[in-house]
């Protein structure tokens, strides 16, 4: 007798609860920490968009060539990311005051969003909050962020440039000893 083992893991949905560990942080406030007491929460439950990129490619149509002519260099295109969470508060009162702090942390302008799955950010301005009709203290919504520029920022490292070709010549040093000049 053979039994099913189904080997793909359920996306998150309104029912389901996040991936563990995963959090958003915007201009430096953790929502599912700061929005969570024990009356109610914000908890992160699915990201999407922070790996997409999008080239912006001007053309131009050339009388008698098959296809077209490509313009100049390409460029990246601003990127979205949408942060599914769900929000949840024992009393009415307490619910609107919870969407009322979570708006009111996301008001700024191209601050850092970061989620802690990750060492990494972007730069990120709220365009929605896509919100469904209100019929409880418990809502499944959406954060859409626009990020004007697409790319994904992380710790700055120094670079060293060594002089001697071999590791012979280095095999008495500390790395310490040359990144301090």
């Amino acid at each position: 007798m053979y039994t099913f083992v189904d080997t793909v893991t359920k996306e998150a949905d309104d029912n389901s609860e996040r991936a563990p560990g995963l959090q958003t942080i915007f201009n430096g406030v953790n929502l599912d920490h700061d929005l969570s007491d024990p009356s109610g929460s914000f908890t992160t439950l699915v990201i999407s968009g922070r790996s997409n990129l999008e080239q912006r490619i001007s053309t131009v149509d050339v009388p008698g060539m098959h296809g077209v002519l490509e313009a100049n260099e390409p460029t990246w295109n601003a990127k979205e990311i949408t942060v599914k969470y769900k929000l949840t508060d024992q009393t009415k009162e307490g619910f609107r005051r919870r969407y009322n702090q979570l708006n009111n942390l996301l008001q700024e302008s191209q601050k850092k969003l970061a989620f802690t799955d990750e060492a990494a950010f972007f730069y990120a301005t709220l365009s929605a909050n896509d919100v469904p009709k209100e019929t409880a203290n418990s809502i499944v919504a959406e954060l859409v962020f626009l990020c004007s520029d697409p790319f994904k920022y992380g710790e700055t490292y120094k670079s060293i440039a060594l002089k001697k070709y071999t590791w012979e010549a280095y095999k008495n040093n500390k790395w310490g000893d040359f990144i301090g000049n």
